[in-house]
């Protein structure tokens, strides 16, 4: 797990660092754990982070603001809002934090945000789009509608954009799974969830795209969607 601490007071900065750490190895492992001291610094480091932990007052832009603006660029990132101010608590929950601390940070409050957090990310990974080391696009597996094969690239579907990707589709078959996700035919690999309707073999999506079902896959395409089903019944 990737963790940024945005503080711009050295003191609590280094203080939730450590309780991060001592916290942590109950929850979850941490790979590495970066200090910003504000906005400015965060955004020029053009990072990505699995977990940022952001006070709401910050020199220059606020938390908040920071975090709609990196709620629109990276959809895979969650926040835990840190702060000592309980007026930006409705306005922090707007971008769909996790969970909001007030300060003095406890390490039991910590301790549940962060099982939060692993429990969210175990059932709904990160998957990087683009294949691009220098300008890398995160999202969720939940938000891709599916993966289409084009020429020789491929195109992500997420409910709001298209997004060309350097990786190949077997490369997106193996990181998403087969559990919430379906292999149709060679150039499509398709979300459950963002299924509509079936008319024989062709899958209606959400959005009004059809997508058709190769004839030998629709055996194991029936198995699959019954196999998703129950699990979803399950959760």
């Amino acid at each position: 797990m990737r963790i940024a601490i945005i503080e711009d007071n050295p003191a609590e900065a280094e203080g939730l660092a450590r309780m991060t750490e001592e916290c942590a190895p109950f929850v979850c492992k941490i790979e590495n754990e970066d200090i910003y001291r504000s906005a400015e610094d965060f955004l020029s480091a053009d990072r990505f982070y699995d977990l940022i932990l952001i006070d709401c007052l910050l020199p220059g832009e606020n938390g908040v603001e920071l975090a709609k603006k990196l709620r629109e660029r990276v959809g895979a990132t969650e926040f835990v809002f840190v702060t000592a101010y309980l007026e930006y608590a409705a306005e922090g929950y707007e971008t769909d934090a996790l969970r909001y601390l007030l300060k003095p940070v406890s390490p039991e409050k910590l301790t549940e945000a962060l099982n939060h957090f692993a429990r969210k990310a175990q059932s709904d990974v990160s998957v990087e789009l683009t294949g691009s080391i220098k300008h890398p696009v995160f999202v969720k597996a939940s938000q891709i509608m599916y993966v289409e094969a084009v020429g020789r690239g491929v195109v992500v579907r997420t409910g709001s954009q298209a997004v060309e990707s350097g990786k190949s589709l077997s490369q997106f078959e193996s990181e998403l799974g087969d559990v919430y996700f379906f292999r149709t035919q060679r150039r499509f690999l398709v979300g459950f969830r963002y299924i509509a309707r079936k008319e024989d073999d062709v899958l209606i999506m959400q959005n009004g795209e059809r997508v058709k079902i190769s004839r030998r896959r629709l055996s194991a395409f029936h198995q699959a969607m019954i196999r998703y089903i129950r699990l979803s019944e399950e959760q």
